[in-house]
């Protein structure tokens, strides 16, 4: 027989306390009982997407807490998403790459809005196979196959840029063609209504759109700005039809005269109710070097302002495919900080120290408080693909 446990051991041994009474066994802890209000501060201090979601995952009461509060949040911070693969990689933290997976792998990835992507399946002689598919909640929009199909001219796989509005109109512009097209759909019409104005030459080419005041405004190279309004009708008894039209382009501002040592990549955004523009330069020989300038859009005096902030309540994203501004973060300065432009590029606009390892994209922060570049990350993207802003949001 074993020797007994000496006093002290069993004096040090501490007793097993008692059984909390049965209405304490019954009380919610008090952090799955957090008030919605104060859920909602701290979903406020977590920008990115992937830091909500593990909020919700902690229990039933928090997770409702997040659909309660998403209304009400500022836009998680966007990815980088590659088209080949339709792979996202997130530039905080550890910036791991993902995929973003579809039922079918047999789908090409085209172009991105937001949280939107366009995508084309295998072809079918009597099914059309474009269209947009947000990702994360699955919602699908079937696109007529082509902008133009009475003359073939052109697919959508040539568009530079598309956007879906808040009303469901789709407006899109193709890429580099003569004369510039624009285009709009409205879901459930049977076709793309198209527009163009008769410019020739390479300076006439749309370099960006944006949808300003529920008309589409284009930039060309040359810097002039042209209107396209869009009109929508409703007709019919009983079962109404809705048709949109666009008309044709319209030049509200001329721009001005640039110097051949300086190369310009134009984007259009719209930030607290204003149409900017944002240049990026880059200049040759003596003053080499890389600078952004913003300028804001007064339509009615035909002008341009530049502007030499764009406020600390502000943060841009630039790419050619999309682009956005979204509210800065009072509780992340080194993350989403006001007065910044994240831009996404084509390598001869930014510095070397911002330029991918594969050489075929400029990647990086742009800080309008003392201009300064900072790179954010270095390894996208490969061979052949293309790079765009996207913002999640279901």
């Amino acid at each position: 027989m074993g020797a007994w446990p000496s006093k002290a051991i069993i004096a040090s041994t501490p007793a097993k306390p008692p059984p909390p009474p049965p209405e304490a066994r019954s009380r919610p802890s008090r952090w799955s009982g957090l008030p919605p209000e104060l859920a909602g501060l701290v979903l406020r201090r977590l920008p990115i997407l992937a830091d909500r979601t593990r909020f919700g995952s902690v229990c039933r009461h928090w997770r409702h807490a997040v659909r309660q509060q998403a209304p009400a949040l500022p836009p998680a911070f966007p990815w980088i998403i590659s088209f080949c693969g339709r792979k996202y990689r997130s530039i905080q933290q550890d910036g791991q790459v993902h995929r973003l997976l579809r039922s079918s792998q047999l789908t090409a990835c085209w172009g991105s809005s937001e949280n939107w992507l366009l995508l084309t399946g295998p072809w079918h002689p009597n099914k059309n196979s474009t269209f947009l598919e947000n990702p994360l909640s699955r919602a699908i929009i079937q696109l007529p196959g082509q902008l133009r199909p009475d003359d073939g001219f052109p697919e959508l796989w040539c568009l530079q840029k598309f956007i879906v509005c808040s009303n469901d109109l789709i407006v899109a512009t193709t890429l580099t063609t003569s004369p510039p097209l624009v285009a709009c759909y409205r879901p459930g019409t049977s076709s793309w209504s198209t527009s163009s104005h008769a410019g020739g030459d390479s300076e006439s080419y749309y370099q960006d759109i944006a949808v300003y005041r529920g008309d589409i405004y284009a930039i060309t190279r040359g810097g002039d700005l042209f209107a396209h309004e869009v009109s929508v009708d409703s007709t019919g008894h009983g079962e109404t039809t809705t048709t949109v039209s666009v008309s044709a382009a319209k030049r509200v501002i001329k721009g001005s005269d640039t110097c051949d040592a300086v190369a310009v990549s134009r984007f259009l955004v719209v930030s607290r109710g204003r149409l900017l523009m944002v240049n990026h330069e880059k200049r040759f020989g003596v003053l080499e070097g890389s600078v952004f300038k913003v300028f804001e859009a007064d339509v009615e005096m035909s002008r341009w302002s530049m502007l030499t902030s764009i406020g600390d309540q502000v943060v841009l994203f630039l790419s050619r495919r999309c682009s956005k501004a979204i509210p800065a973060s009072s509780h992340d300065e080194y993350l989403c900080g006001g007065n910044r432009i994240y831009f996404l590029d084509q390598p001869l606009y930014g510095p070397d120290k911002c330029r991918s390892e594969s050489g075929l994209v400029s990647c990086g922060m742009y800080d309008m408080r003392d201009n300064t570049y900072h790179p954010i990350v270095s390894n996208v993207p490969r061979v052949g693909d293309v790079t765009a802003w996207f913002f999640p949001q279901k």
